[in-house]
């Protein structure tokens, strides 16, 4: 850690103070929601109901089909091959909204005799090609904890029995996990694989906030903003029924910019009130240890040696960052004609790391995009067969040996090295 004098820890301080995304930060953040003040902002009751009022088209939103059709888009985005491929026909029709709301009845809290209490339980008549089509979505919502008592394979034994082709069941769990660790899943973190696993973050970016868009009342844009602020305040203490919670369960695309830009002007700062913090004595063990092992990932002592990467003993590029060592490893099996169709299939399609290095631009979805960091602003990065590829570049040291050791498998003589 850097050392600072105490008259720089001032200036710094001064700095800190007066800067404008620091005073938007301080009123956001220091302002308590309308949830926080009740002491339910944590309450899965609490956001069953919210988002029961939310999806319904006859309620004082005035927002009438907008919500559940956003809804409907979200199931699509998240689901994974299977559903796609089950429900493709359906999907189709979520995508260009060609279809008519006939009825759409929610309610939270849905008791099912012998079986539970179902968080929230919709049933939705559309009219799709002039016949109807029912669907009922089963929605487990877990904040403050995991799944207990195999809930989520007693709905879906429950409810299977009762589907059809114009009977069409969605199971979904909800979670407040981030989306990074989102798109990471290989499947759901419930008992039950068929259930989707959505986020409220997906809520936000992809329901909320174009909700906020929409021509609504200056009391429903209000509300929305209530409840945006109380899932983007930082739960750090317990609440009084002992759950503990997520830290942060989703932050709008305002707030996200605004820390993201203090954050890079205050690195050091925060860096050094963390390494304050977690050599302080007088702090609680539990607290300093959490703030060391976040200190570990951050501080900028960090790991920050690049890579080379050889062939047959040859050299082919030195000192590459862990980000870039996708494209670059790209570059060189191209250069020496060991792209075929097999290599793409294996880079495209094998999951030891959780997603796929190669993908074209149409298969993109907006999370991808967001959060992958594929360059889809430049020119392809590599074209086989008159397809064009891009290459994602989210490699550091938690998952670039996964990387490393898919390439060496199949590339014979390829091999890496750290530059020190």
């Amino acid at each position: 850690m850097e050392d600072y004098t105490l008259d720089k820890i001032r200036d710094e301080i001064i700095k800190f103070k007066n800067d404008i995304d620091f005073q938007k930060l301080e009123k956001f953040y220091h302002s308590k929601s309308f949830s926080e003040i009740l002491g339910i902002s944590r309450r899965e009751i609490s956001h069953s109901n919210f988002l029961a009022w939310l999806l319904g088209n006859k309620e004082s939103h005035n927002l009438g089909d907008f919500p559940i059709k956003k809804f409907l888009d979200i199931i699509l985005k998240f689901s994974n091959d299977k559903h796609k491929s089950e429900y493709s026909d359906l999907y189709n029709f979520f995508v260009t909204e060609d279809y008519i709301v006939e009825n759409l009845a929610i309610q939270p809290e849905y008791h099912i005799k012998n079986v539970g209490r179902l968080d929230i339980y919709v049933e939705l008549n559309l009219l799709i090609d002039k016949k109807e089509k029912s669907i009922k979505l089963i929605i487990e919502n877990k904040v403050e904890s995991k799944e207990n008592n195999d809930q989520t394979n007693k709905y879906y034994n429950y409810f299977n029995s009762f589907e059809s082709e114009n009977n069409i069941i969605l199971y979904v769990y909800l979670t407040p996990i981030s989306t990074l660790e989102l798109i990471e899943l290989t499947q759901p973190e419930c008992n039950c694989k068929e259930f989707i696993q959505i986020n409220y973050q997906s809520i936000v970016d992809y329901l909320i906030e174009p909700a906020l868009n929409q021509n609504i009342s200056i009391r429903t844009k209000n509300i929305l903003k209530e409840y945006l602020q109380s899932l983007s305040q930082p739960a750090i203490d317990v609440e009084v029924d002992g759950h503990k919670k997520e830290l942060i369960m989703a932050l709008g695309n305002e707030e996200r910019k605004l820390l993201s830009s203090f954050w890079d002007k205050n690195q050091k700062l925060i860096l050094a009130s963390l390494y304050a913090i977690s050599s302080d004595p007088e702090q609680e063990k539990e607290t300093r240890d959490s703030i060391k092992d976040a200190l570990d990932n951050l501080s900028s002592d960090r790991d920050r040696s690049k890579l080379n990467i050889k062939y047959k003993g040859e050299s082919f590029v030195t000192g590459i960052k862990k980000s870039d060592i996708g494209l670059q490893t790209i570059k060189l099996l191209e250069q020496k004609g060991l792209i075929d169709e097999t290599s793409i299939k294996y880079l495209k399609k094998d999951k030891s790391c959780s997603f796929d290095l190669l993908k074209e631009k149409k298969d993109f979805t907006e999370t991808e995009i967001k959060y992958r960091k594929y360059k889809t602003t430049n020119e392809p990065e590599l074209i086989f067969e008159g397809k064009s590829y891009f290459v994602a570049r989210n490699w550091d040291k938690n998952n670039i040996y996964k990387l490393i050791d898919k390439f060496e498998k199949k590339f014979q003589g390829l091999t890496y090295e750290v530059n020190q």
